[in-house]
């Protein structure tokens, strides 16, 4: 009946684009130093094949979405969203050190991902009209796996500041072997929009993880942060609304006494 199973898998692995040679450090990295507010690159770590499996469309509603998570936090100053063609030609630390200068960022989050499609066909799941009837064989089976995993990088330490990542697994489709094609892209797309969905989640908490890291630092923390001018880790915004406070109390007492009746 021409029934056989493919595997098809598609990934993007954040390891290898740090690490193209293979060759993980064996020494200790130096700690990170970060500069509040932050300046965030961010970028989807490039499929090395000429068919991109996640579309346009999709890709950049998830780095939209991303984006505005980032913007939320008061220790971002701003986030810039990468083309993925300057992280094409080349891989490394090498290349996000020059992607960091060019656009005068802190740390940049690189988006991977990793798509495992389990499809058993039948090349005769087609209808065919028989003296009895329709006769219909049965169509293709659909099986996916998906992983969304965001990483956010310290580039001058070449340390990993903290992760974020979603998942989705699908249940099993049948559609006709003519219409496969188009059914395995769909579905492809869906599995991803899911997993970005429970990854963005997932990225908020990080977030607010990462902000309680910065404000109590443990004993234990690496990490060593200065403070921009003009910013000191939201003190001086919370200095002038009891300013503010202060001056409408002020201003309010002033009010009720130039309004009490002389004796």
């Amino acid at each position: 009946m021409g029934e056989y199973r493919q595997r098809h898998t598609r990934s993007t692995s954040l390891v290898q684009f740090l690490y193209p040679d293979g060759k993980l450090p064996l020494i200790d990295k130096t700690n990170p130093v970060l500069n509040l507010p932050l300046n965030v690159g961010l970028a989807f770590i490039p499929d090395k094949r000429t068919t991109t499996v996640i579309s346009p469309v999709t890709k950049n509603k998830l780095l939209e979405n991303v984006k505005s998570s980032f913007e939320k936090k008061e220790y971002v100053d701003r986030i810039t969203i990468i083309p993925e063609l300057y992280l094409q030609s080349n891989q490394g630390y090498s290349t996000l050190q020059q992607i960091k200068t060019l656009y005068n960022l802190d740390v940049i989050a690189l988006v991977s991902y990793d798509q495992l499609l389990n499809s058993q066909e039948n090349l005769l799941s087609l209808s065919y009209l028989t003296i009895v009837g329709a006769y219909i064989f049965h169509g293709t089976d659909y099986n996916v796996n998906t992983l969304m995993d965001l990483a956010v990088v310290d580039v001058n330490s070449q340390s990993i500041l903290f992760r974020a990542a979603g998942t989705s697994t699908s249940q099993n489709k049948r559609v006709s072997f003519a219409k496969h094609k188009k059914a395995f892209r769909d579905k492809q797309n869906q599995e991803f929009e899911i997993a970005m969905a429970q990854m963005q989640e997932n990225l908020v908490l990080a977030l607010d993880k990462f902000e309680q890291r910065l404000r109590n630092k443990q004993a234990n923390e690496n990490i060593k942060v200065n403070y921009r001018q003009g910013y000191s880790g939201g003190s001086v915004s919370l200095l002038l609304l009891f300013a503010l406070i202060a001056l409408t109390l002020h201003k309010a007492h002033q009010t009720r006494k130039n309004h009490v009746p002389s004796q």
